[in-house]
């Protein structure tokens, strides 16, 4: 199943759109303005036939699991999700994360070292969930901020609620920064 993310040309709202028939293109009605718009999506092929196969029991990597190569995620194993911003890493917890601008009088429990006025000292809130599968869901909203948010260059309104993925670049006033599972 393909998702993607749309902006309404109406209204500006931004919507993920999922694509659970496997269409070139569905159409949907704006929660927002009620404007009846066309999604574009690419036909997706048949996944591949999978074939069981045993290694042998003295095997390279001492009989552990491993998805794709030696750096993907062994099975079992939670995904963790962080944002970073200049090459530093701010983990993100379980639960809800308010993520802000660095200072004396900050409340956040993620706070960016940065000196950007435009970005709030509690600018964004994102919630992590352990989905039970090994999986995190990680959503992101404005908290209580009247400067700008954007991820991936489409602007956040209040009350918008967007599912992050590995990635996205998401801008909080003049700073950006990545968000990352691994």
């Amino acid at each position: 199943m393909q998702t993607k993310r749309i902006q309404c040309p109406q209204c500006g709202v931004v919507l993920d759109v999922k694509n659970s028939k496997n269409e070139t293109v569905k159409e949907i009605i704006c929660p927002s303005c009620k404007s009846m718009l066309k999604v574009n999506f690419e036909r997706v092929q048949e996944p591949l036939d999978a074939r069981t196969y045993y290694a042998p029991k003295m095997s390279m990597n001492e009989g552990e699991t491993i998805l794709g190569d030696r750096n993907a995620i062994k099975q079992n194993e939670q995904l963790s999700a962080s944002l970073v911003h200049e090459g530093i890493l701010y983990p993100l917890e379980e639960g809800r994360n308010i993520v802000g601008r660095k200072g004396n009088t900050s409340q956040a429990t993620v706070q960016i070292a940065t000196d950007d006025k435009f970005m709030s000292r509690q600018h964004i809130s994102i919630d992590v969930t352990n989905m039970g599968d090994g999986m995190i869901k990680a959503v992101l909203s404005n908290y209580q901020n009247k400067n700008s948010t954007m991820i991936d260059g489409q602007p956040i309104e209040s009350g918008d609620q967007i599912r992050l993925v590995d990635g996205n670049m998401i801008t909080m006033g003049n700073t950006t920064v990545t968000f990352k599972m691994s």
